[in-house]
């Protein structure tokens, strides 16, 4: 039987503090995405300057970041259970700050590589805790739209990251972009640690977290079990060898590709992008609580609906030969696809146990990180290398092709099996225990 989210979760109410809470946690989320994913804006020029190849350049920006980022993700949010959420978010920001700084002056690829590690290290302390906050901040029927507002950091940040990083690199070097980027971060830290409040936890919820957090096995095994946890995040670490593989690699496609200069292919990709996922992860968050309450269903719904419609338009954007076509293209599966993004942490903080949500948020993340982090930057260097006896300059293209559907299809199948469990996942963790 399916049940309203009015019924179940009108225990808790929105903290007067939550939106300056979670407006600090906005830029939290903006410098995670723009250190993150400027370096994409980068890679051409980096790969002439360090003679590195396709394959070593996935690896910087896939492997090297992703595994630390998804593994030290699950030690320092099981920290976030027992101990102050927004010190680890402080301590972590003015971390990868830092490693950021360090990226720039960085000589070899060993270096880099290294560096790429600690950045990956640092960020993994930043989205775990902060959902951990959110839904602390905001009752379940508000949480998905929360959440959306926090998750629009990404393409605000992919925006400014890809504007900022390539005319820096246009006008100086890929060194200044990243230090120039990198160094404000430890500023926002010192906010962070100073404004940012703890709520109590459960308190959004309408009851108290247990006292102690239990075992690290038990909490794997209760979410693993959970048949909508696995399907979540298979589905996303899936969605994710798309998002990272294509947006990692579109700057190289097109100066490539498309005999583009960096400062107009990152100018146009910063609008594109960001303009494209702000106006989606925003609409995901709202579609999916505003269905949700008709039917709980919808919060998995709306993400398979969203890959499959958004999918097929990838076909289209590595395949034609017209540049500015291929760019305006990217809009509407960025736009669709990414609604995937609030409903399905919403989800995550919902079915999870209110002792162990930082911990559920990192095991997600380890999971789609190890998937889509993993594979996806990596496949797409792999077959460019693989094809570029056979289709020369165009490999790069059928690469992002042939990744980009595969995976697409792939996880709107996961997010369709979880909204077979999800009404009553989602209504038995809504009632207090």
């Amino acid at each position: 039987m399916v049940e309203s989210l009015e019924q179940d979760s009108s225990k808790g109410s929105v903290l007067p503090y939550a939106y300056a809470g979670l407006g600090i946690l906005f830029f939290v989320s903006f410098f995670n995405y723009m250190d993150r994913y400027m370096l994409a804006v980068l890679l051409p020029a980096i790969k002439t300057d360090l003679d590195l190849s396709d394959t070593q350049i996935g690896f910087i920006t896939g492997l090297a970041f992703t595994l630390f980022y998804a593994t030290m993700g699950i030690p320092i949010a099981r920290l976030a259970d027992r101990k102050s959420r927004k010190t680890i978010i402080a301590i972590a920001l003015s971390f990868w700050s830092l490693m950021t700084v360090l990226c720039g002056l960085a000589q070899n690829f060993i270096q880099l590589a290294l560096a790429r590690v600690l950045v990956g290290v640092g960020e993994a302390g930043a989205s775990p805790p902060s959902h951990s906050l959110i839904a602390d901040y905001f009752p379940l029927e508000k949480r998905a739209t929360a959440i959306s507002f926090f998750n629009i950091g990404a393409p605000v940040g992919i925006l400014v990251g890809f504007l900022a990083g390539g005319w820096l690199t246009e006008y100086f070097n890929w060194r200044i972009a990243l230090i120039t980027v990198g160094a404000p971060g430890i500023l926002l830290a010192l906010i962070v640690a100073w404004r940012l409040v703890e709520p109590p936890r459960g308190h959004a919820d309408g009851h108290t977290a247990q006292t102690e957090t239990p075992p690290l096995g038990f909490v794997f095994l209760t979410l693993w079990r959970n048949k909508t946890f696995r399907h979540i995040s298979l589905g996303t670490g899936v969605y994710t060898i798309l998002w990272l593989g294509v947006v990692q690699w579109l700057p190289s496609f097109y100066v490539r590709t498309h005999d583009m200069s960096i400062g107009t292919v990152s100018t146009w990709l910063a609008f594109i992008l960001g303009g494209s996922q702000l106006i989606g992860i925003l609409a995901g968050g709202f579609v999916a609580d505003r269905l949700g309450r008709l039917d709980l269903r919808w919060y998995a719904w709306v993400p398979s609906l969203a890959m499959l419609v958004s999918t097929p338009v990838f076909a289209y954007t590595f395949l034609t030969d017209n540049s500015i076509a291929s760019m305006i293209s990217l809009f509407f599966p960025f736009m669709i696809g990414v609604m995937q993004g609030a409903p399905t942490f919403a989800i995550i903080q919902g079915v999870s146990d209110i002792s162990m949500r930082a911990t559920a948020a990192a095991l997600m993340l380890l999971i789609a990180n190890l998937i889509g982090g993993g594979l996806g930057p990596q496949a797409v260097g792999f077959l460019s290398d693989l094809w570029a006896n056979t289709y020369a300059e165009e490999s790069l293209g059928y690469a992002l092709l042939w990744v980009s559907l595969i995976a697409g299809f792939w996880a709107a199948l996961h997010y369709g099996l979880a909204s077979r469990t999800i009404s009553v996942d989602l209504a038995r963790r809504a009632s207090p225990v």
